[in-house]
């Protein structure tokens, strides 16, 4: 009976681990990654209201990604919808990069200031986004079968 269990166990604690991470790279890493780069926040030809709005969006981004971990950290099979309600958090902000990549071209945007492409084609952001998308997912996906086996 125990060989059965740590399987489930195991996955609980892979899908939690893969949630905490894609938290951590969509809400903290992507904060740090635009307060450190110098063609974003610290960028002196941007106007103050600008980086304003650029420092509202990643203290936003921060938060959900903080209540999120939280959640996930906190959550066990019995209390899975903390998973499903940090999950959704975290749909929101990435969610909203998938909004704002559609709308680019209307707002006269670029995903990049400097024109950086990975493979001659991918936006390093769309690479980052989309991997914490795919972790969340998949760490979800993991929590849920746990959570609807108990």
């Amino acid at each position: 009976m125990s060989s059965e269990r740590a399987p489930s166990s195991t996955a609980w604690a892979a899908g939690k681990a893969l949630c905490i991470l894609s938290a951590v790279a969509y809400g903290l890493l992507t904060g740090l990654i635009d307060i450190l780069d110098p063609h974003h926040l610290r960028n002196p030809d941007w106007p103050g209201h600008a980086r304003f709005h650029l420092l509202w969006q990643i203290s936003a981004g921060a938060l959900g990604a903080v209540a999120s971990i939280y959640l996930f950290w906190t959550a066990t099979p019995r209390t899975v919808e903390r998973v499903r309600t940090g999950a959704f958090l975290g749909a929101l902000h990435i969610g909203g990069f998938i909004l704002a990549a559609v709308f680019k071209s209307a707002a006269g945007a670029e995903f990049d200031a400097g024109g950086r492409v990975l493979l001659g084609f991918l936006p390093p952001n769309m690479l980052h986004l989309g991997t914490s998308a795919a972790l969340l997912f998949a760490g979800v996906s993991l929590c849920h079968k746990k959570g609807a086996a108990t």
